[in-house]
């Protein structure tokens, strides 16, 4: 099963060490939503995509444009592969083999793969206070030891146990051995069936403190999540004012 890396003709190709951010649909659609937010605050055009016979037959519109479902945005400096659509496992593999073959092509200097887990219980260390949603983890793949200086500076945390699935964690394994760095960032996100703003908001952050030359305002995200946020109570509120709406003896609800 091969997945082919179309690089359009007209594209205007990044800087070599030029940074790619791969995003694709995780727990609270964080990478996604965080990929779209970047998208359009930096305007980026489509550079290129990625093609396979297995890809699902859908078509992703945008501003009235046709997409493929896994397509690449970038300018000089960074190059932004995104999918809204979950890969089947047999594809995960094939997919982060390309974004490799794509980045080297393009003389990328490292890739980011951006992830939203779900929170797991956190002790923090003496005299450590920082909650799990306020944390962003790292973890590398590069030949560097411990957690880089600038990871450090905005407020990561290098991840040292753990499992990462995904598109991310295929990268990861699949650059042992090159040249090409390659790392992830996680992000506390929400698994409750709607998209977590705040997380993408958070993970943008630090993008935004280790892309000096990438300046991107969070503050409409954030509001946005509020909204939802506003929303959802909203509605939790009247589900439960609602006797026929509730849920009855040993049925399974979201809002318990």
């Amino acid at each position: 099963m091969s997945v082919v890396w179309c690089l359009e003709g007209s594209a205007v190709l990044p800087d070599p060490g030029a940074v790619l951010l791969s995003c694709f649909p995780s727990a609270g659609l964080a990478p996604t939503v965080a990929g779209h937010y970047i998208l359009q605050t930096l305007k980026l055009p489509r550079i290129g995509s990625f093609a396979s016979e297995e890809f699902p037959p859908l078509a992703v519109i945008q501003g009235g444009r046709v997409n493929p479902p896994v397509r690449a945005y970038g300018n000089k400096d960074l190059v932004l592969v995104l999918s809204e659509f979950p890969l089947p496992p047999d594809l995960i593999t094939p997919v982060a083999v390309a974004i490799l073959a794509a980045a080297s092509a393009l003389k990328i200097g490292r890739i980011l793969g951006l992830e939203g887990v779900v929170p797991h219980p956190f002790e923090p260390g003496e005299g450590e206070s920082t909650k799990p949603d306020d944390t962003v983890w790292y973890a590398g793949s590069g030949s560097s030891e411990g957690l880089p200086p600038e990871y450090k500076a905005a407020g990561v945390r290098e991840l040292s146990d753990g499992v990462i699935g995904g598109v991310s964690g295929a990268l990861l394994v699949e650059s042992l051995g090159t040249k090409m760095p390659v790392g992830t960032l996680l992000v506390s996100a929400s698994d409750a069936g709607y998209p977590d703003h705040r997380a993408a908001a958070k993970i943008i952050d630090v993008i935004d403190q280790l892309l000096p030359h990438v300046k991107i305002d969070t503050r409409p995200l954030r509001t946005q999540a509020e909204m939802i946020e506003r929303a959802l109570r909203a509605a939790v509120k009247t589900r439960d004012a609602s006797p026929e709406a509730a849920p009855k003896a040993g049925e399974p609800s979201i809002y318990q």
